[in-house]
C-alpha cells in the first residue's frame, strides 16, 4: 500500500515509516520538522535522518491545505501523528498548542473528505493524557476518577490523588477506554479534540479509523532537541554530564513506560484491523513505574548511577498516576511481547551517550524550567 504518515517524521511517525517500509509498503513522511524537536537540519536529526533516501519525504505542516491535498493524492492508507507535545509548554504556548493540535486536525478532516474515495484506513496517534488523572480505587465507593489535585494541596506537599466522593486516599488503576474524559493540560484538551475531530469525521465517511492512545513512549530516535517532553532523554543526559537528576515531588509519581519498538508494533497492526471504527486502543507496557525506578534503570543503563535529588518541586498540570489496561488491545490486535523497562532503557542510553551533545541539551533544559518558573508552572512544596 501507498500510505501517507503525516508529520512522518518525528519520534513515532519515523519509527512507524521504517516499519511499514520493511513490511512492502511504500510510506510518504509529511513533516513541518519543527526545529524544536530536529534542530536546524532535519536530514540530519537523530530522530528522522533514516528516513532521508529511503522513501519519499515532504516537507509541509498539517494546517496548509493545499500540501494536504497534494500529499492524500494517491494513497491508500494515512498515519497521522502531529502535534505540539509538551505538557508544560502547552500551559503557556496555549494558542500554539490548539493551532497545531486542534485546527490542524480541523485542517486535515476537511482535506480527508475531498479524497476519501482512495483510502482504506485512517490510524490516529492520541495520548493517555485524554483521561487527566485516570482511574483509581475507593475502598468506600470503588472505582471512581478523582479529579485534578488541588494547588494548595501539592504546596503543602500532598501530592496524592483523593476520592471525588468521599476525598479519601485512592490507588490508582488503569486507564480503560471507557473511562471519561477528564484532561488536565491545554496538551491532554487539544489532543482530545485532535481525536474527535478526525474520528467523527471518518465516522461519518464511513472510513475505517483506528485511534492509539499512547502512554510515555521511549527509545532510541526519541528527540534530543526538545526540553518540553522525553524525561528519558533529560534523565539520561543529566547523568551524562555528572548533574543530579532532578525527581519531582516526592519520586514515586508512577507512569507506563512503553519502547517505542513496542508501538510501532501496534501501529503496524492496527493497518490491518477488523474494526470498522472508530475503534479506540491504549497502548502500553501496562506496567506502572517510578520516577525513582526510571532513574534507576538509567543509571544501571549507563553502568553510572548518578545522584538524584527529590526537590519537591512540581509543575501545574501533571497528573500523579498512569498506565494503561491493554486488555481491548490485545483482544484485538493480538498479544504482544513489551520489552521491559531495564532492557529498554539499555537501548536508549546506549543510543544517547553515542549521540553525545549533553551539555547543550541540558542548557535548553534549564532554559524550559525557567520559562515554566516565568509563567508560575513550576513550584515546590513547603
Amino acid at each position: 500500500m501507498k500510505i501517507l504518515l503525516i508529520g512522518g517524521g518525528g519520534f513515532i511517525g519515523s519509527r512507524t515509516a521504517l516499519r511499514l517500509l520493511a513490511a512492502g509498503h511504500e510510506p510518504v513522511v509529511l513533516d513541518s520538522f519543527e526545529p524544536q524537536i530536529h534542530g536546524s537540519d532535519p536530514a540530519a536529526s537523530p530522530t528522522c535522518r533514516e528516513l532521508f533516501g529511503a522513501m519519499e519525504v515532504r516537507r509541509g505542516d498539517t494546517r496548509d491545505a493545499a500540501a494536504l491535498a497534494s500529499a492524500l493524492s494517491g494513497v491508500e492508507a494515512v498515519y497521522y501523528f502531529p502535534a505540539g507535545t509538551g505538557t508544560g509548554q502547552s500551559m503557556y504556548q496555549i494558542e500554539k498548542y490548539c493551532d497545531i493540535n486542534a485546527r490542524g486536525a480541523g485542517v486535515f478532516a476537511e482535506a480527508l473528505t475531498a479524497q476519501a474515495g482512495n483510502i482504506r484506513r485512517v490510524v490516529v496517534s492520541s495520548t493517555r493524557a485524554v483521561y487527566g488523572e485516570g482511574a483509581a480505587f475507593c475502598g468506600e465507593h470503588g472505582r471512581v476518577y478523582p479529579k485534578a489535585r488541588r494547588l494548595a494541596d501539592l504546596e503543602a506537599g500532598r501530592f496524592a490523588t483523593f476520592c471525588p466522593v468521599c476525598g479519601q486516599p485512592v490507588q490508582p488503576e488503569a486507564s480503560q477506554e471507557e473511562d471519561p474524559f477528564l484532561p488536565l493540560s491545554i496538551y491532554g484538551i487539544t489532543k482530545l479534540a485532535q481525536e474527535q475531530i478526525i474520528a467523527t469525521t471518518t465516522a461519518a465517511l464511513g472510513l475505517p479509523c483506528t485511534v492509539l492512545r499512547y502512554q510515555n513512549v521511549y527509545g532510541p530516535g526519541q528527540s534530543l532537541h526538545n526540553p518540553y517532553t522525553g524525561i528519558l532523554g533529560i534523565f539520561t543526559q543529566l547523568v551524562l554530564a555528572g548533574r543530579a537528576i532532578n525527581l519531582f515531588e516526592d519520586a514515586l509519581p508512577t507512569r507506563d513506560f512503553v519502547h517505542v519498538d513496542d508501538v510501532a508494533e501496534y501501529n503496524l497492526r492496527a493497518l490491518s484491523s477488523e474494526a470498522a471504527g472508530p475503534a479506540v486502543f491504549n497502548v502500553g507496557s501496562g506496567v506502572r513505574s517510578t520516577l525513582r525506578d526510571l532513574a534507576e534503570a538509567i543509571g544501571t543503563g549507563l553502568d553510572r548511577p548518578g545522584p538524584t535529588k527529590v526537590s519537591g518541586q512540581f509543575r501545574v498540570g501533571d497528573i500523579r498516576h498512569a498506565a494503561a489496561d491493554l486488555r481491548l488491545l490485545t483482544a484485538a490486535l493480538g498479544p504482544h511481547d513489551f520489552m521491559p523497562l531495564t532492557r529498554g532503557v539499555k537501548t536508549f542510553t546506549d543510543w544517547v551517550a553515542a549521540e553525545g551533545g549533553s551539555e547543550a541539551a541540558n542548557a535548553r533544559f534549564d532554559r524550559s524550567l525557567e520559562e515554566m518558573r516565568k509563567a508560575g508552572l513550576l513550584r515546590s512544596a513547603s
